[in-house]
């Protein structure tokens, strides 16, 4: 996927988002525009913008903009 992809998948509040990476889930639950909760193992996180959730760097070191070519 691209980032501009999950990025409109996020923002579109309609529903949370389930994506894949390396054999791992990620969830996200978009609340509001300040208010994305991610999921990600045994990882819980909460972020009050959609800036801090794509460049959070949780992903072994690196953030959703880095892996989103490989997330499906």
């Amino acid at each position: 996927m691209t980032i501009k992809e999950i990025t409109d998948k996020i923002l579109s509040f309609t529903d949370d988002v389930v994506l894949s990476y390396s054999s791992e889930e990620i969830f996200i639950n978009p609340w509001n525009e300040s208010k994305f909760e991610l999921g990600y193992k045994d990882l819980c996180k909460t972020y009050t913008s959609i800036e801090q959730l794509l460049n959070d760097k949780i992903f072994e070191g690196k953030s959703l903009t880095d892996i989103a070519p490989y997330v499906s």
